[in-house]
Formats: C-alpha cells, sequence, structure tokens
C-alpha cells in the first residue's frame, strides 16, 4: 500500500513537472523559419497618386549592386503602398529599391504607363534593422 501511494505521488510530481517545463519554454520554430533578429527589413513606401487604371503588371524588387535579386519581387496591387522584404544579414554593399514592369505577364500597349526612378542605399546593413526606400512613380503618355 504505501509503495502504491508512492509510486501516485511520484507520478504525480513527473506529470506536474514535465507540464511545467513544456510550457516554459518557448515554441518551437518551423523548419525554415528566420528570427527577424537576424534579417534585414527593406521597407518600400511606393508613392502614387493617379486617377487612371493601369493596364500593364508591374512589380516592386530590391536588388543588389549586381543587379541581383536579395529576396523574391513582389507584385504592385493598386491601394497598396507598403512592402517588406526580408534579406539575412548582415551585409553590405548597395541595394536598389525599383518598381518595373513585371516580365511574368505580356506588356499591353497602354495609354498610361509608370516610368519609376529608383532608390538606392550604400553601406553596412545590419541584421535586424529597417532600411527605408522611397518610390515615387511618374506617368507618362504612350508616344505611339
Amino acid at each position: 500500500m504505501k509503495t502504491t501511494k508512492l509510486f501516485s505521488v511520484l507520478s504525480l510530481v513527473l506529470v506536474i513537472s514535465i507540464a511545467s517545463f513544456a510550457s516554459a519554454g518557448t515554441p518551437a520554430k518551423k523548419s525554415g523559419e528566420v528570427s527577424l533578429s537576424r534579417v534585414i527589413n527593406h521597407h518600400v513606401n511606393i508613392n502614387l497618386t493617379i486617377d487612371k487604371r493601369l493596364c500593364n503588371f508591374y512589380q516592386v524588387e530590391i536588388l543588389n549592386e549586381k543587379g541581383e535579386l536579395v529576396a523574391p519581387p513582389k507584385p504592385y496591387i493598386a491601394g497598396q503602398s507598403k512592402y517588406d522584404f526580408y534579406e539575412r544579414g548582415p551585409a553590405s554593399g548597395i541595394r536598389v529599391a525599383a518598381l518595373v514592369l513585371s516580365p511574368a505577364y505580356s506588356h499591353f500597349s497602354c495609354d498610361t504607363e509608370l516610368f519609376t526612378k529608383p532608390a538606392a542605399l550604400k553601406g553596412n546593413f545590419e541584421a535586424g534593422q529597417t532600411y527605408r526606400y522611397d518610390l515615387y512613380p511618374q506617368t507618362q503618355q504612350n508616344k505611339e
């Protein structure tokens, strides 16, 4: 009888300690998930105010000095002005934000097209930091 009570108490203590140990730990990360403190955040603002509808598809990109993407491009969505890109850090060099015609879709001859001067930053890009780029697309009438 004493042995049964002893095992019952030990089992209860064991269950409580396992439960408290499991709840005290941080949740495990999914495979491939990266902590935001270990990445560089490139924040792109698109400052566009036009009344005309665009007939082409555009995408927002972050490139390095070699013209290579440092993060996957994102499709431009009319009315959305903020885009975030993440790159493993730290890094150094030049980073360029651009709004360009999307190569994935055929391009139409439109009355109104966007032309955007890229925004560039040069230096050391630290992990855990956010770097801001402002793009100001201009509309230009097609001269055909």
